[in-house]
């Protein structure tokens, strides 16, 4: 894993989607204003899970972090549905907007396999270690 936050694929991603959607809530209308706020903290969230996972030592506290991130961007997926129904954004940046956040999803995804790659590693090491 790379240990500069600013290096991670992912968090970049993460960040480029907050800021996409921060950028598109600011020319809605003050009656769907609490659905942008809650896609803002949403993507938000996405992006400070990742920091925060990206930032603890060891796998497990990794991976721990990493599943929260998992668990944020199934709520920004769904917060996009959602406006995406209720045509809060243009279609196009509705669809621009899903497809970032589904990449975003896929690169989480790769990150746990990795970090669950790791945690059972270590612990067939411990388990096969000399006493």
């Amino acid at each position: 894993m790379p240990s500069n936050i600013r290096e991670l694929r992912v968090w970049q991603e993460a960040v480029g989607t907050a800021g996409e959607i921060a950028k598109l809530a600011r020319k809605t209308r003050p009656e769907s204003r609490p659905l942008a706020d809650l896609l803002i903290r949403c993507s938000a969230e996405v992006a400070l899970a990742i920091a925060r996972g990206h930032a603890k030592d060891g796998a497990i506290a990794q991976r721990d972090g990493f599943r929260v991130a998992r668990d944020a961007i199934a709520s920004l997926e769904t917060g996009l549905a959602i406006a995406r129904h209720a045509e809060l954004f243009p279609l196009a940046a509705c669809a621009d907007l899903g497809v970032r956040a589904s990449h975003t999803s896929r690169l989480i995804a790769g990150y746990l396999v990795y970090l669950d790659r790791l945690v059972e590693a270590d612990a067939e090491a411990a388990r096969t270690a000399p006493v």
